[in-house]
């Protein structure tokens, strides 16, 4: 049974990441790879996962109650509070 393995370079590139990441993503036990021949690769089944777990995790959608919402218009008072200073205090709310 023979598992089909990549470079880190070609992971970079099927994720549309840098070899940096991948890298990063490896050290951190994100992503498995095995050391052949002095090289670094990472099977295709792990890549394909991962692309997978990225297009169904997505971005959720920002609500109205959202901590940024309290922010807009904060520090703009003129001298008044909320001032730049209270940020913290109204997303800590």
């Amino acid at each position: 049974m023979s598992v089909e393995l990549i470079t880190v370079e070609e992971a970079g590139r099927t994720l549309g990441v840098s070899r940096s990441t991948v890298w990063r993503l490896i050290q951190r036990g994100d992503l498995p790879s095995v050391r052949r021949g002095g090289r670094r690769l990472v099977p295709a089944s792990a890549i394909q996962t991962r692309t997978r777990q990225r297009r169904t995790k997505g971005i959720p959608p920002l609500s109205h109650n959202h901590p940024i919402f309290r922010l807009v218009g904060a520090g703009r008072g003129g001298g008044r509070t909320p001032g730049a200073r209270d940020k913290h205090a109204i997303l800590d709310r």
